[in-house]
């Protein structure tokens, strides 16, 4: 049987900046999807208007040297025998610290008790420096909460990983409005998550009697979902 191996059809996905000092940052990105024969090598290109420098690597993360006050750009494309088809995932950071650029990224949040529920969430794709802390706000349609969740290194799963955090004392068969925001050194900044609507159980997993029939299905089918993934 004859196997036909081709170039990569999608590029390596979800490259990340994220500074380790005042002259490293460190790069990171996920596999691409659709390779379609083995990856040799990643090719790994940072430039800023004076300077361009390429690597090869084997891993999915490599440290970078750069000047604190300059704009770079960064590109990674997966190298198979046959090439890398021309398809790569690119981003713009900068070495010096300011707000982060874009929101925390897909979040979303699984229902642990009726007053408990566990938000997850990935860094932004343009964090301009070291995060330093996320804030998940919520709402009960009365009263505003927050938050902070301190960051001391990347997700416990590493690189690609999400962050998580349990927000305790909800009130139960009650609606929340929930959106996180990311913080640097030179603070919060406007970016900030789309808001999730989410609804608390009632004692014994029951869903609120005051939901729409709509409602009350689409969180129905949510809360089967998270049952299958624990």
């Amino acid at each position: 049987m004859c196997i036909y191996k081709t170039v990569p059809s999608s590029p390596p996905r979800s490259l990340h900046a994220r500074k380790v000092s005042d002259t490293q940052v460190e790069l990171s990105w996920e596999p691409p999807l659709e390779a379609n024969s083995k990856i040799l090598y990643y090719i790994v290109s940072v430039w800023n208007r004076t300077a361009m420098r390429t690597q090869n690597v084997t891993v999915t993360s490599v440290i970078v040297e750069v000047d604190r006050d300059s704009q770079y750009n960064a590109s990674v494309s997966s190298w198979t025998r046959l090439g890398d088809g021309g398809v790569f995932l690119s981003i713009f950071f900068s070495a010096s610290d300011a707000v982060p650029a874009d929101p925390p990224q897909n979040v979303s949040y699984v229902s642990l008790t009726p007053t408990s529920i566990q938000v997850l969430w990935s860094p932004p794709t343009q964090p301009n420096g070291v995060i330093q802390f996320y804030t998940i706000y919520y709402s009960d349609n009365s009263s505003m909460f927050s938050q902070r969740v301190n960051v001391v290194d990347e997700p416990p799963g590493g690189a690609g990983s999400q962050f998580s955090s349990v927000l305790e004392g909800l009130s139960k068969g009650t609606e929340y409005s929930l959106w996180l925001s990311s913080s640097t050194a030179q603070g919060e900044g406007h970016a900030r998550s789309d808001v999730i609507r989410l609804y608390t159980m009632e004692d014994g997993g029951q869903l609120p009697q005051q939901l729409l029939l709509g409602d009350a299905c689409t969180v129905f089918s949510h809360c089967l979902f998270e049952k299958k993934i624990r």
